[in-house]
């Protein structure tokens, strides 16, 4: 898959439906992230009443066997940093996971010892089609 088609398929409206840290499960309702919004080169996260949390530029990486995302924070309290973060697409499911701690990508979906990972699954919001 080339980064253009990885980039129509990522395109869209998110909403989270699971989400763990470090292996342990994380209630939805505990996250402020109502929505990640993606239309690269950028991407908005907001939250139940539509104010934005997060917002930056958002590039997907070109290899398929782990596919990688950087976000570059332009506003919100990660405003100046560099996300790196892995990402698994199927269909219209995204899951998206990151160290919440160092400033590195994680090289699994498996936390290492000392490792605080945080992934969130998302499912493409009903009347948001793929991107063409």
């Amino acid at each position: 898959m080339s980064a253009a088609t990885g980039a129509a398929l990522i395109d869209g409206t998110w909403i989270p439906v699971a989400a763990e840290v470090s292996g342990s499960n994380l209630d939805v309702r505990q996250l402020r992230v109502a929505r990640l919004i993606i239309a690269l080169p950028d991407y908005r996260i907001v939250d139940q009443h539509d104010a934005t949390l997060d917002a930056g530029t958002a590039q997907l990486g070109e290899s398929v066997s782990l596919r990688t995302l950087d976000l570059h924070v332009v506003e919100g309290p990660y405003a100046g940093r560099r996300l790196s973060a892995i990402v698994a697409l199927q269909a219209d499911r995204l899951c998206v996971c990151y160290d919440l701690e160092r400033d590195e990508r994680p090289h699994s979906w498996q936390a290492e010892a000392g490792q605080l990972l945080l992934s969130i699954t998302y499912a493409r919001a009903a009347g948001a089609p793929l991107a063409s």
